[in-house]
């Protein structure tokens, strides 16, 4: 049985991560939810499986925000697993899951960058790490991502810039943004409050109807941006495109 990784800091799974994680169980996956909190109780599948993040990465005492710690506690997942050797799929919280997911290649997930405005990027596509799969053969330097000084972007930290600047020599391993970042993130409010999405294009992008995003055979998930939806306080209206994708799974 293959096993999708994940890590969730806080004491109990919010809504959304809760039906992400049984989107993973539907298309038959196990899941092992790493966790700092001692509180943290199954109540989803016996195929879920918790267990303690700092036998990965201790931080000593925890404090939000959480980004710098998920970023490092997932290097020092796959930094040990270079030893280990393992078939390793780490995924965000906030990825649906629409179908089976390529398991036997290894592979980061991707997004479109703004191609238009003031902040267009000569790069189309840009590595995320929602998605890793990897099998301890990767040639990524996880010991020069951790230990890399100096200055990031505030919404980047240092190890990301690291991390994109190893994989930019390592263009076979990143997938193409539609296989799980169908939707961009300048399409946030419209997941969660339209029916539809309200333009076709933006910066430069052509966003996928609901339809395609369903039908696709190479779209195996949904970044459904949950930090954007958190820092934007996007409420939901019930047929939203969130819903009706949580409807298509039957969650």
């Amino acid at each position: 049985m293959i096993t999708i990784t994940c890590l969730w800091v806080q004491s109990e799974l919010d809504d959304m991560s809760e039906k992400c994680i049984r989107s993973w169980l539907k298309q038959g996956y196990d899941v092992d939810v790493y966790t700092y909190s001692r509180s943290f109780t199954n109540n989803i599948s016996t195929r879920l499986h918790i267990k303690n993040a700092r036998e990965i990465y201790d931080p000593g005492e925890i404090s939000e925000p959480y980004t710098h710690l998920a970023d490092v506690w997932r290097f020092n997942l796959f930094k040990q697993n270079k030893i280990e050797k393992e078939r390793l799929i780490y995924m965000d919280t906030d990825i649906l899951l629409l179908k089976p997911i390529p398991t036997h290649s290894n592979y980061v997930s991707s997004q479109y960058t703004q191609q238009t405005g003031a902040f267009k990027c000569k790069k189309k596509v840009i590595a995320n790490i929602g998605v890793l799969c990897f099998d301890g053969t990767e040639n990524i330097d996880y010991d020069k991502i951790l230990n890399c000084k100096g200055k990031a972007k505030a919404y980047q930290s240092k190890y990301l810039k690291e991390y994109e600047k190893q994989l930019n020599q390592l263009p076979d391993l990143i997938m193409d943004p539609t296989c799980f970042c169908p939707i961009h993130w300048g399409w946030v409010r419209d997941l969660y409050a339209q029916r539809t999405f309200l333009k076709q294009r933006k910066y430069g992008i052509l966003q996928f109807s609901l339809e395609d995003i369903l039908n696709e055979s190479d779209i195996y998930g949904v970044h459904l941006w949950r930090a954007l939806k958190k820092g934007k306080n996007i409420g939901m209206t019930t047929d939203s495109i969130y819903h009706q994708l949580l409807n298509h799974l039957e969650l």
